[in-house]
Parts: C-alpha cells; sequence; structure tokens
C-alpha cells in the first residue's frame, strides 16, 4: 500500500515545470501578446494570467478533470473519452489544440515508465475504441485520480501547472527575474483557488470558454515573423 508521504511526493513530481512533456516548448498564446506590446510589465501579465484562469482554464480543465474522476470512479471509458474530446475541440487555435494533445502523450509514456503499477487499460479502450485525443488535463486527471489525489487538490494542482507554465515563458519574454516571478506565481494562488471554489459543483457537460481575446492571439502566434515557442 502507498504511505501517504510517498504519493504526496509522486504528487509534487507531476506538479514539476522541469517535467520532459514538452511544456516548455509552449507559451500557449503568450508570445504574440507581448511580440506587440500588448503585455509588456508583471502587472499586465498577472492580469492576463488571471484572466484566462476566469474565462477558460477553470471553465474547461476543471470540469474537464472532474469529469475525468466521474469516469474512472465509473471505469467508463466512453465518457473518458468524450470529455477528452471536449476539450480538443475546445482549443480553437490548431497550435494550442496540438500541444495538448503532445503533452498528454508523453505524459502517458512518462506515466507508464514512473508507474508500472497503474492501471492504463481505461485510457488505452478510450483511445482505441472511442478515439480519444489522449489530452495533457485528461492524461494529468487520470494519474492523479490512480494516485488518490483529491479533486480539488487534482485541479488547483493542475490549474497550478498552467500558471507556472505562463510565468515560465514570461522569463524568456519579459524583462522580469526570477523572484519576481515567483512572486507573481505566489500572488495567483489565491485566485487559483477561489476560481475553483466558484464552479467546482458545476457539472463537467457545462465546461466552456469565453476567451477570445486569447485565442485570437494564439492564432495569430502562428504567422508571427520569429517565434521562440511553438505555441
Amino acid at each position: 500500500m502507498m504511505q501517504s508521504g510517498t504519493k504526496l511526493l509522486q504528487y509534487v513530481q507531476l506538479l514539476d515545470s522541469a517535467l520532459p512533456i514538452g511544456g516548455f516548448s509552449h507559451s500557449f498564446g503568450l508570445e504574440a501578446y507581448t511580440h506587440d506590446g500588448t503585455i509588456r510589465t508583471t502587472a499586465e501579465l498577472k492580469q492576463f494570467i488571471r484572466s484566462q484562469l476566469h474565462s477558460s482554464l477553470i471553465r474547461i480543465d476543471g470540469l474537464a478533470i472532474k469529469g475525468v474522476y466521474q469516469a474512472m470512479e465509473e471505469q467508463d471509458s466512453a465518457l473518458l473519452a468524450l470529455y477528452d474530446k471536449r476539450v480538443h475541440a475546445q482549443r480553437t487555435p490548431r497550435e494550442i489544440r496540438e500541444s495538448g494533445h503532445k503533452m498528454g502523450k508523453r505524459l502517458l509514456k512518462l506515466a507508464r515508465s514512473l508507474y508500472p503499477w497503474m492501471d492504463f487499460s481505461l485510457i488505452d479502450e478510450a483511445v482505441q475504441v472511442h478515439g480519444a485525443y489522449c489530452g495533457i488535463t485528461t492524461i494529468h486527471g487520470y494519474i492523479l485520480y490512480q494516485l488518490k489525489i483529491g479533486l480539488d487538490e487534482a485541479v488547483t494542482g493542475h490549474l497550478y501547472t498552467s500558471v507556472n507554465a505562463y510565468v515560465n515563458s514570461a522569463l524568456r519574454l519579459l524583462p522580469i527575474g526570477q523572484t519576481e516571478a515567483q512572486m507573481l506565481i505566489q500572488k495567483l494562488l489565491d485566485d487559483i483557488g477561489s476560481e475553483w471554489i466558484r464552479i467546482r459543483d458545476d457539472d463537467p457537460e457545462d465546461m466552456h470558454s469565453f476567451g477570445i481575446a486569447q485565442e485570437i492571439y494564439a492564432m495569430r502566434h502562428e504567422s508571427l515573423p520569429a517565434r521562440l515557442f511553438m505555441s
């Protein structure tokens, strides 16, 4: 039986920004914002990330993980595939869809090596029988459920990795330092918790996004004359 301390450490390992799944290659639209000068300061970056938490990340990723937990509880591969497909379909920009798919595949491959005791039959069935894409949100939830991480911790942890990814991208795009970046992450932790509490009782069927500006900027990214990131 897995000890509670070991379970916590395995969870923390999944939140590490150095996890080799390719996240460092993506800015998730932020590069387009900095390219035209829309985001130039830490204050503007903070507002951008807060808007993403409110309009997109909580309402798609948060509810999707809740749906994954429901599918895992019921051992329903069709339901698992359904929520995975809905996340994929609601990522309007092509680069964002592809990045989520690629990182999810890499995380699944890594998980098979890290957790040889884990049961991957349900996700395999979701892919082979029901055409799931294996997006990063789905795979993260799938792993955390089997690590027996509570739903609230699973969602807020996943959203923390998203915030961390934005801030790490900003370190390469904006004139901000490591200490300033960590202070920004610290300030955003309350936003993660409060945004999730606001919708945690919603049905996963209601997942949606209204981050239209971010989607437009993310679509513009692929036509930038020079790029540091793949998205």
